[in-house]
């Protein structure tokens, strides 16, 4: 946490979104219900399987073999991520964290934590990455090794785009990092939201293609 942010919390303290208690941006008697959790289903197609697995016809065409979905994009979980990312309230990386954790199945200690990085245009807006604070908590929470593998290399933003323009401008959107650390790993992808999953699949895509063995994701909300 930035020195900023631990002065901030001194001088104007965070109180919960739910009860107002103060001390957290979601108290821990609320967070245990603060995101109902989605059941277990293809992401793509939200089919049941097992495991949140990507089912076997949406596979024809996905290169992520699991997604973990914590909850639905709207009501108290919409504005967490929203407050998160675009009113400074980095303490929600952790109970978002949390709420992840809390989805995901046993995952073996080799797993390396790879958050998909924000365009940089809008990290030196906000100062600081949303989606990597996130992956840095939840790594801590799991015991598992987070890596900055991937780089944006274009500054295209979704919001209003159909699903098939999305999955156009994200071609070629990320150039992965030290390759050599990707030669046949399982990677854990992380990301706050997910809407058509064409960042999900332009980031597996990347980290394939530069030797990740094994792509899996897990996101905080889906619209």
């Amino acid at each position: 946490m930035f020195i900023i942010e631990k002065l901030i919390n001194v001088v104007a303290p965070h109180y919960c979104m739910v009860c107002g208690y103060e001390g957290a941006v979601v108290c821990a008697w609320c967070l245990p219900d603060f995101a109902a959790p989605l059941p277990e289903r293809c992401y793509v197609c939200k089919v049941t399987t097992k495991n949140s697995a990507v089912c076997k016809k949406c596979r024809r065409k996905s290169l992520i073999s699991h997604v973990w979905v914590r909850t639905q994009y709207e009501g108290p979980a919409k504005q967490l991520i929203h407050d998160f990312k675009f009113g400074r309230k980095l303490a929600a990386a952790e109970p978002i964290a949390q709420l992840m954790a809390e989805s995901l199945p046993f995952l073996p200690a080799s797993t390396i934590v790879v958050h998909i990085p924000t365009a940089t245009n809008r990290v030196r807006k906000r100062g600081y990455d949303h989606a990597e604070k996130i992956a840095r908590a939840l790594a801590g929470r799991l015991g598992l090794h987070h890596e900055t593998l991937l780089m944006r290399t274009t500054q295209t933003r979704q919001v209003g785009a159909k699903r098939i323009e999305r999955f156009a401008q994200m071609q070629d959107s990320f150039r992965a990092r030290h390759p050599e650390k990707l030669q046949e790993a399982t990677v854990l992808l992380i990301d706050d939201l997910t809407t058509t999953g064409a960042t999900l699949e332009a980031a597996a895509k990347c980290l394939k293609s530069a030797g990740a063995k094994t792509v899996n994701a897990v996101v905080f909300a889906q619209k």
